[in-house]
């Protein structure tokens, strides 16, 4: 263990155990809410849309139970110099011991789910152990609408560090999409208090909202050709991403404040 990797103290310990808490309750709460489904691709419109779905990403159910069972078996270690100060943690996937390692800015970070959150950047690490990458930092969204039987979308270009052009099966793989839909999309508009979220009448607090925003998750249903044809197109990136999860280089998925994440090769001692 190098000297900048410490064992938590008890009181960060019982942070981060809350942080995991809470973390795990937003999923549960998500999967129990149906907050989920089979992301769908898209005919591309400069028009703007009308009545439309937004949102930033739709994982699958079987991808939150994996991220839910992922998060329990993670332990917690503390990197005090991790190199740049808003760092707010990483991990390391290629390693069998599935360690979520801590610096300086997320002991800042909000306790409930908002951006940059404790909760949410668990869920961001935790993905990470399960394949999705990081190529963009940016809070973008799709937005979806219906036109004559046809499904139609606008979003962004998508670009990543090196300037190179993605489509828009990039927001069912980047980390901080999932991280972004947790805590924006799906996330209570309105302040929680005389317990309960005033937005909904929900009184867990460590739970997910879907008064105004979860339409998007059944577009598969009612367009089973797109869901069919962006499970072709995200079939070659999982196929990448589980060659990585078990390649000789090690890789660091550092997560940075206002960043998309560095990757950092890991040298051997």
């Amino acid at each position: 263990m190098g000297n900048c990797i410490k064992v938590l103290s008890e009181e960060k310990q019982r942070i981060a155990e809350e942080a995991r808490q809470a973390a795990s309750e937003i999923i549960q709460d998500a999967i129990d809410k149906k907050c989920y489904g089979l992301p769908v691709t898209y005919s591309n419109t400069c028009s703007d849309p009308v009545d439309s779905y937004t949102f930033c990403c739709i994982p699958t159910k079987e991808f939150l139970q994996d991220l839910l069972a992922k998060l329990s078996e993670a332990r917690f270690m503390e990197d005090k110099k991790p190199g740049k100060c808003d760092t707010f943690a990483y991990v390391i996937p290629q390693n069998k011991d599935v360690i979520i390692y801590l610096c300086k800015q997320f002991w800042k970070a909000g306790d409930t789910l908002c951006e940059d959150s404790k909760p949410g950047t668990l869920i961001h690490e935790v993905s990470h152990l399960l394949g999705t990458e990081d190529i963009f930092y940016e809070h973008m969204t799709v937005e979806l609408y219906e036109a004559y039987g046809i499904l139609m979308g606008k979003s962004k270009c998508v670009k990543d560090l090196h300037g190179k052009g993605h489509r828009e099966e990039v927001f069912q793989v980047n980390a901080n999409s999932l991280e972004h839909e947790f805590e924006t999309i799906i996330n209570h508009k309105g302040a929680y208090s005389d317990g309960k979220y005033q937005c909904c009448g929900e009184t867990k607090k460590n739970s997910v909202c879907t008064h105004n925003s979860a339409d998007h998750y059944g577009l598969h249903e009612r367009f089973p050709s797109q869901r069919d044809e962006m499970q072709r197109k995200l079939e070659k990136f999982w196929q990448e991403a589980s060659a990585r999860l078990n390649q000789k280089q090690k890789i660091k998925y550092v997560k940075k404040k206002n960043k998309a994440c560095e990757k950092i090769p890991v040298s051997e001692a």
